[in-house]
């Protein structure tokens, strides 16, 4: 993931958890993930790590088939991106297990 995309998901996740913290309660949180994942193409979940290059990890939840027909073909696709804060890969992949699609944590 280039820099510049990197540092608009994080952002993204930042605004998002900023959201999710201003809700009453677990269930409205959960209520409000399900409509990012639903109401997205591509979804990843951000969260800091020290041991990444960029102090950043992150897995995409959904949207693998887009990101890999935009590589194959070579351009670029419009779609609809969020990017969901969590604590740690552990979380992230919580998230991957219950809204996602199988990827590779990064």
């Amino acid at each position: 993931m280039n820099g510049d995309f990197l540092e608009r998901m994080v952002a993204l996740a930042n605004y998002v958890g900023n959201e999710l913290g201003a809700l009453p309660d677990d269930d409205a949180r959960y209520e409000m993930v399900v409509e990012i994942v639903e109401s997205a193409e591509i979804v990843f979940a951000v969260w800091q790590d020290r041991s990444a290059r960029d102090g950043v990890g992150y897995t995409m939840v959904k949207g693998q088939a887009i990101a890999r027909q935009a590589v194959a073909v070579k351009r670029s696709v419009s779609t609809r991106i969020a990017a969901i804060p969590c604590q740690n890969a552990e979380q992230a992949e919580a998230l991957l297990q219950e809204f996602g699609e199988r990827g590779t944590l990064h």
